[in-house]
């Protein structure tokens, strides 16, 4: 893939402005908070990495939640996205990043889409040569975090 040096505020402004539709819809709000101001990486493909793990913030919550929250943090390299959903089990957490697989089988393809979304991640973070980590407790919420090298 072709690195390019990206103006990171830019590139977030670009990530709320497709992902608002989307959190509009679920009534879900996205704090995000910066610190950095140019990486090197793909534009395009980090931008669907950070819509996709929105997204799946977005729908770990339950539709009766009274509050919302996402958070996108950007700190030296890292991006970290953080919901205060449902939550994964540990014994789930490493299975993920796999195509098809969803944590939570009882939602529909029309709630939460195909199951492809963190699989893509995983393949645009590995492209990167960025490693991912999943902090998740069941009931308080979950953290992705993608950290290029």
């Amino acid at each position: 893939i072709e690195l390019q040096p990206t103006d990171i505020p830019d590139l977030l402004d670009e990530v709320r402005d497709g992902v608002a539709p989307k959190l509009q819809e679920c009534g879900a709000v996205l704090t995000v908070q910066c610190e950095a101001e140019t990486l090197n990486l793909n534009a395009e493909l980090w931008r669907s990495l950070l819509n996709n793990l929105i997204v799946n913030a977005a729908n770990a919550y339950d539709a009766e939640a009274e509050e919302k929250p996402i958070t996108l943090t950007v700190q030296d390299n890292t991006f970290s996205v953080s919901d205060r959903g449902r939550g994964i089990p540990k014994e789930l957490q490493s299975r993920i990043f796999e195509p098809f697989y969803r944590v939570d089988k009882s939602r529909s393809k029309k709630q939460g889409g195909s199951g492809l979304g963190l699989a893509l991640v995983k393949a645009i973070a590995d492209a990167h040569g960025a490693s991912i980590a999943v902090d998740s407790e069941p009931g308080k919420g979950t953290t992705v975090s993608v950290s290029l090298p």
